[in-house]
């Protein structure tokens, strides 16, 4: 079996929740890669906080293929293995979830960069009915040389900013890997990224899906191991980027394509009567090639963010909202075809006029500037019009009822 058979299976495997044998109601995962350096601490400190709290609970190591002693270290201390085949952090944490046996599950690094003795706070607030509760590091306090410069001053400001603007939720630590949640519910999101972009999947398919999610304060500390972290920082931080674009239409293609296509469609439409001058600046005919070409991008942008709203709702990667289920009932597949062809036609038909000018001077020299006032919006006209009939199209193709 392949990696991505086997996380296919993992997800395929997590369809329903698990009988409890007994009545735990935390369990503590860590997913696990070659951690003989820390393991053993960490599970330590996860035994201490359930043993001083009081809540029944078990330890999970969602070992990914370790060959330096960890499994061993973590059986000795009474954790319990969950062997996952398929590679990566967010395979790793999906399996040992599917696993769990606890009505609710704290996830976190085996490296002792956080702390397992104080989790206390996220079981209150999944107790007092949250959903999931992220830790946030820069309100608990980053040791020093426990956060690279970049990542924090840079990566995670960032990134939690685009999250929280994308998504309409409150986190200020998007990435943080101290979390807890209620296994039933993030079960339901049927989570499927296999790297370290599952922490921005967990979050964004939980805000979506209006979850009760809340943050408490959490520390980081330098961690215990003398290797290298798995986690990459280019490689990595562009993937999450890439999954928070993916997972947002509007802000990828509906409100650029909005902007593109207004500033062109007022570049052109100022300027088919003739020049502007603004100043010391004149603005001519290749100002309009350039308006229609911002035009032209913008109304692409516009049909891929219908397409991409639809395909997201009939995959199940967000409700359809009322706006897009309106805005789709109107642009039908006839109501497309009337619109872009009388579009195309108008452009066809500036064409023909533009060609009909050049006729009348015998075909020969001509000043160019008075002829491409009419050819450029017919080129717009012409390119939107076929554009709007294929979108309209391919949207009713999206429509069709699947064959099983």
């Amino acid at each position: 079996m392949t990696a991505a058979q086997a996380l296919r299976q993992d997800i395929v495997n997590d369809g329903s929740t698990p009988p409890n044998p007994s009545p735990v109601e935390l369990s503590i995962v860590m997913p696990c890669l070659n951690e003989a350096e820390t393991i053993a601490i960490c599970i330590k400190k996860a035994k201490a906080f359930l043993d001083r709290h009081g809540v029944a609970g078990e330890i999970i190591i969602a070992d990914n293929g370790s060959v330096d002693g960890s499994q061993q270290i973590a059986n000795a201390l009474g954790a319990r293995i969950v062997h996952v085949e398929a590679k990566g952090y967010g395979a790793a944490l999906i399996g040992g979830i599917r696993e769990a046996h606890g009505r609710y599950v704290a996830m976190g690094d085996a490296d002792d960069s956080y702390d397992f003795e104080g989790l206390m706070p996220f079981v209150e607030q999944l107790r007092d009915g949250a959903d999931l509760v992220m830790g946030n590091r820069f309100r608990g306090g980053i040791e020093k040389g426990a956060m690279p410069p970049l990542h924090r001053y840079l990566g995670n400001p960032v990134l939690s900013f685009i999250g929280r603007t994308f998504f309409a939720t409150p986190i200020r630590d998007f990435h943080c890997g101290l979390r807890a949640f209620r296994r039933d519910r993030v079960t339901e999101l049927g989570l499927t990224s296999p790297g370290m972009e599952f922490a921005s999947e967990m979050v964004v398919r939980a805000a979506i899906d209006g979850f009760d999610i809340r943050e408490v304060p959490t520390t980081l500390k330098p961690d215990g191991r003398s290797r290298a972290p798995h986690l990459r920082t280019w490689r990595d931080g562009w993937r999450h980027l890439r999954f928070l674009l993916i997972y947002a239409p509007r802000f990828l293609f509906l409100y650029p394509g909005l902007a593109l296509l207004f500033a062109g469609l007022a570049t052109m439409l100022a300027l088919i009567p003739g020049d502007l001058q603004l100043g010391s600046l004149q603005f001519g005919i290749h100002t309009m090639i350039f308006g229609v070409m911002a035009a032209i991008m913008g109304s692409q942008c516009i049909g891929l963010a219908v397409m991409a709203r639809r395909y997201g709702a009939i995959a199940g990667m967000w409700p359809e909202s009322g706006l897009m289920r309106r805005v789709r009932n109107w642009f039908s597949v006839e109501r497309a075809c009337v619109l872009g062809g009388l579009m195309l036609a108008m452009g066809i038909g500036g064409a023909i006029l533009a060609t009909s000018i050049w006729a009348a001077h015998g075909f020969g020299n001509m000043q160019p500037t008075a002829l491409m006032r009419v050819t450029i919006p017919s080129v717009f006209l012409s390119c939107v019009g076929l554009q709007m009939v294929l979108t309209a199209f391919f949207i009713g193709l999206l429509d069709q009822p699947g064959r099983r």
